[in-house]
C-alpha cells in the first residue's frame, strides 16, 4: 500500500492538516512522526472567525524549512466581501499548492465567491472545503451565522459544475449529518473528491458502511471499487497531535483492505491523485 512519491522515495500524502503551533519542539516531533510513517503533509493555518492557527505567511516559511515533509496550503477567508484575487496569485507565486476554506459568511456557492473559484481553477490550485458538523465556538455569539447550512456538501455542486477543471475535496465526507449526500455528489462530479478526516469519519465508519456509501448506483456490488478512487487521504491532524495522523493512516489502510480495493486505487487514495493535481507525477 505504499506509493512512489518523489525521486524514488516511498511516501504517502496527507492533504488535510492544521498548523496549530509554531513551537519548534512540537514541529520536530511531528517531522519525526512523518519520517517514521513516510507521510508528506499539506498544512493550512489561518486565524479569522474561528481557530487561531499560524497565518499563511508563517505556514509558507515553515513548510519551506521542513520540506519535503511539509507542503503549504493557504486558508482563504470567505467572508462578507470579495476575495482579493491578487493575493491568491501572490500566494501561488510564493509556493502555495492548495487552498482551504471553512466557516464562510455565506454558503460556499454564493455569487460573491464565484470569481475566487474561477481564479483557483486558472491557477491549478485544488480547494479543500470543510463540510458538515462544526463544534460550537465562542465566536458564534459574535457572528450569528448558520455554520452547518453554509457548509453543506450540496453547496459544492454549483462550484463543481461551474469549474470542472478545479479539483475539490469535501473534508469529512460531510460528517455523520450528510454522508449519503456527500457520497452521491462525488459519484456525480468527476472533479469532486472527499476525505475521511477527523475522528468523526475514519473512526465512525465501518468498512461495510463505507462500501455501501461508495457502491455502484445500479448494482449492489461493484467489484472494481472505482468510487473508492474518489477518496483522498486526509487525516485532519495537528502539529500538536501527530498521533491523529498515525491513527488515520491505520484506519484508511484498514478500510481499504477490508473492501478488497486494488493496489492501483489504494495508491490513488493515499497520494497519487493529489500528486497529479500539484504536478508531482
Amino acid at each position: 500500500m505504499q506509493l512512489l512519491f518523489r525521486k524514488g522515495i516511498i511516501m504517502y500524502l496527507d492533504f488535510h492538516a492544521h498548523f496549530d503551533s509554531i513551537d519548534p519542539v512540537l514541529i520536530r516531533t511531528f517531522v519525526q512522526n512523518s519520517e517514521q510513517n513516510q507521510i508528506v503533509t499539506v498544512f493550512s493555518g489561518g486565524n479569522m472567525g474561528g481557530n487561531c492557527y499560524a497565518p499563511n505567511e508563517e505556514v509558507l516559511r515553515l513548510c519551506r524549512k521542513y520540506a519535503p515533509w511539509f507542503m503549504p496550503a493557504a486558508k482563504i477567508d470567505l467572508w462578507d466581501n470579495a476575495v482579493d484575487l491578487g493575493e491568491i496569485r501572490r500566494l501561488k507565486d510564493k509556493g502555495v499548492i492548495a487552498l482551504k476554506c471553512i466557516y464562510p459568511w455565506y454558503e460556499y456557492d454564493h455569487d460573491l465567491y464565484m470569481p475566487f473559484y474561477e481564479e483557483a481553477e486558472k491557477l491549478n490550485l485544488p480547494i479543500l472545503f470543510h463540510t458538515g458538523d462544526y463544534r460550537p465556538h465562542e465566536t458564534d455569539r459574535q457572528f450569528r451565522r448558520p455554520f452547518l447550512r453554509n457548509m453543506l456538501p450540496l453547496t459544492l455542486d454549483r462550484i463543481a459544475r461551474s469549474f470542472p477543471e478545479l479539483p475539490i475535496v469535501m473534508a469529512h465526507l460531510g460528517t455523520t449529518y450528510y454522508r449519503t449526500e456527500a457520497a452521491e455528489l462525488i459519484k456525480t462530479h468527476a472533479n469532486l473528491y472527499a476525505d475521511l478526516g477527523g475522528c468523526g469519519s475514519w473512526l465512525a465508519l465501518s468498512a461495510e458502511e463505507l462500501r455501501d456509501l461508495l457502491c455502484h448506483r445500479l448494482y449492489k456490488r461493484d467489484a472494481s471499487g472505482k468510487y473508492f478512487g474518489k477518496l483522498v487521504f486526509g487525516s485532519d491532524c495537528y502539529i500538536t497531535r501527530p498521533d491523529v495522523q498515525t491513527r488515520a493512516l491505520q484506519c484508511y489502510r484498514h478500510l481499504l483492505l477490508m473492501n478488497d480495493i486494488s493496489e492501483e486505487i489504494i495508491a490513488q487514495v493515499m497520494g497519487e491523485t493529489v500528486k497529479k493535481w500539484i504536478h508531482l507525477s
